[in-house]
């Protein structure tokens, strides 16, 4: 939203197409990330994003038009790459148990790797919702699980009386809380959490044999 209140289009400016122009758009997306992430989207200002891309804050006008395009283009990139990632998982995994143990890997990863964007989506959805391309890239993350955890219970893997909506946001949750204490410099390895996390949650859905 801006700060009249009003939804702002998504008018993210071209750059030139040169090697030089993608690279410098590159760099205010990477800091725009950190900026967004570190301090919230409403405390940011268009100066941070400069002062960490190391660039005049007039020149980051030449590539986006406001914080609202900068946040867009930093969100779709990860989301996109999300959604391709669960896409396949679920085409080519026949078995729900295992597509699903697939998402929540990937779901972990992502966490890991994409830190400042899963930290925007936390902490700053009430302003991100409104950015139509990133709410219908979220809809179909949402989908994606759905249809993997409604075709486990149909199939007679996974339990049949937890409300599938609720298991995906149980699911969500657990795994983006990991972001809160997991120090990918410690000695716990990303594989290790991948373990527990996957035993624990596919356990307590898992429909008894």
């Amino acid at each position: 939203m801006s700060e009249s209140g009003k939804q702002v289009g998504s008018k993210r400016r071209r750059s030139t197409g040169s090697p030089t122009g993608v690279a410098r758009k590159e760099v205010i997306i990477r800091a725009a990330a950190t900026v967004f992430a570190e301090k919230g989207f409403s405390n940011a200002t268009v100066r941070d994003i400069a002062d960490e891309a190391d660039m005049l804050s007039g020149s980051l006008y030449y590539y986006f038009d406001s914080k609202e395009a900068m946040i867009e283009e930093v969100l779709a990139t990860y989301l996109d790459l999300t959604v391709t990632g669960y896409q396949r998982a679920a085409d080519e995994l026949e078995n729900p148990a295992e597509a699903l143990h697939e998402l929540i890997s990937l779901a972990l990863r992502g966490v890991v790797q994409y830190r400042s964007e899963v930290t925007i989506l936390q902490n700053d959805w009430h302003y991100i919702r409104p950015i139509a391309s990133i709410a219908r890239r979220q809809r179909e993350v949402e989908e994606i699980w759905l249809s993997t955890l409604d075709r486990g219970t149909k199939a007679g893997v996974f339990r049949g009386d937890l409300d599938t909506r609720m298991v995906y946001r149980t699911l969500m949750g657990a795994i983006q809380a990991v972001i809160r204490w997991y120090d990918p410099r410690g000695k716990v390895t990303v594989d290790e959490v991948i373990a527990v996390q996957s035993s624990v949650l596919l356990d307590g859905i898992r429909s008894p044999r």
